[in-house]
């Protein structure tokens, strides 16, 4: 049985009706300062909502092998530098980030490294990994957000790897669903949360 009956209802649509009324008939001024309200209201939840999301991700233990770092200096462009891992994540690197997207050549390591500090994750590849398998990891690369580099290794010692800053996942198979973890947990956790 509906829970407004008879004279009740009547009341509750009369009351909706006067509201509206009242609404209506108020001035443009009035509108505009509610719906200002309003909207303020939906902002403030959403943002509430987004940090509550981030600090969980945050929360969660990061994904990959760490990576022992020694050093995050900054050393002179052209510098040879030794890492810790291959593909690297983390140490020592060269003033300027390397910006964000897909590479057929890869920039130097010492750019690539700046990157993983500044929150970065990279996606590494074997250079000679097929055609297909280098469209499939795009496809991939596309669906994932926050700073992001996408890079050929010729010295990569399996066909996949992911890196962030201290972590690498190395795979011999393309798996997307675990490339795409390896970014939503571990983006943005460098030392240094800047753009690149």
């Amino acid at each position: 049985r509906n829970w407004l009956s008879g004279r009740s209802e009547n009341r509750w649509i009369s009351k909706c009706g006067n509201t509206w009324n009242k609404f209506v008939n108020m001035s443009t001024e009035k509108k505009v300062f509610i719906g200002i309200g309003l909207v303020t209201i939906l902002i403030m939840a959403g943002g509430i909502f987004l940090l509550s999301s981030e600090d969980d991700r945050l929360k969660r233990p990061f994904m990959g092998q760490e990576v022992k770092i020694e050093s995050k200096n900054h050393v002179p462009d052209g510098t040879e530098i030794q890492y810790n891992s291959n593909p690297p994540a983390g140490g020592p690197h060269y003033e300027t980030t390397a910006h964000a997207g897909i590479y057929d050549t890869p920039p130097p390591d010492g750019n690539l490294v700046h990157s993983l500090e500044h929150g970065a994750v990279i996606i590494w590849y074997k250079s000679d990994l097929p055609k297909d398998q280098v469209e499939k990891l795009k496809s991939v690369f596309k669906r994932v957000s926050g700073k992001k580099i996408m890079v050929p290794r010729q010295s990569l010692d399996v066909p996949v790897a992911v890196s962030s800053w201290g972590r690498v996942l190395q795979l011999r198979t393309i798996n997307g669903e675990q490339i795409k973890a390896f970014f939503e947990t571990n983006y943005n956790r460098g030392p240094e949360n800047a753009p690149i």
